[in-house]
């Protein structure tokens, strides 16, 4: 499967996107693009971030006009929250890639600006906390009663 078809694959996990279901649906995302990112090339990886933008793209152009910016919206969070940390954890290659997509991306759709994170960061994200005391320790003791 190529990168395009995993990111618009992921998509689904949007709906999904919480706590609960981010875990196992990074990991599955992680695992499915570890190849793709293996079989990255050190001298062809702005020209692979283009290709991938101009896939991703092409998709959107296919898309009802009515359609294309709830699905760019959705791609940007994708590229964000999925294949960014997935790449950060895969190495300084796909790290690399995962910066020049992003410039990329960025400078063509400057309206759906995307930013990296860290998974351990996006994580962090879901934690809840009041005064610092954080309320997922609460919630643990709640549901063991």
């Amino acid at each position: 499967m190529k990168l395009t078809e995993q990111i618009i694959s992921a998509r689904e996990y949007l709906a999904r996107f919480d706590d609960g279901n981010y875990p196992i649906s990074f990991q599955t995302f992680e695992e499915a693009c570890a190849p793709l990112f293996d079989a990255l090339e050190e001298a062809s990886l702005a020209g692979t971030a283009a290709a991938l933008i101009e896939e991703l793209g092409a998709e959107l152009t296919a898309l009802p006009r009515r359609q294309r910016a709830l699905a760019t919206e959705q791609d940007m969070r994708v590229l964000a929250l999925f294949l960014s940390p997935a790449a950060a954890r895969h190495g300084e290659r796909a790290a690399a890639f995962s910066s020049l997509l992003q410039e990329q991306w960025n400078q063509k759709y400057p309206k759906y600006i995307y930013h990296q994170g860290s998974y351990e960061s996006i994580m962090e994200g879901f934690e809840v906390s009041i005064l610092g005391i954080p309320l997922s320790r609460f919630k643990k003791r709640r549901d063991r009663s």
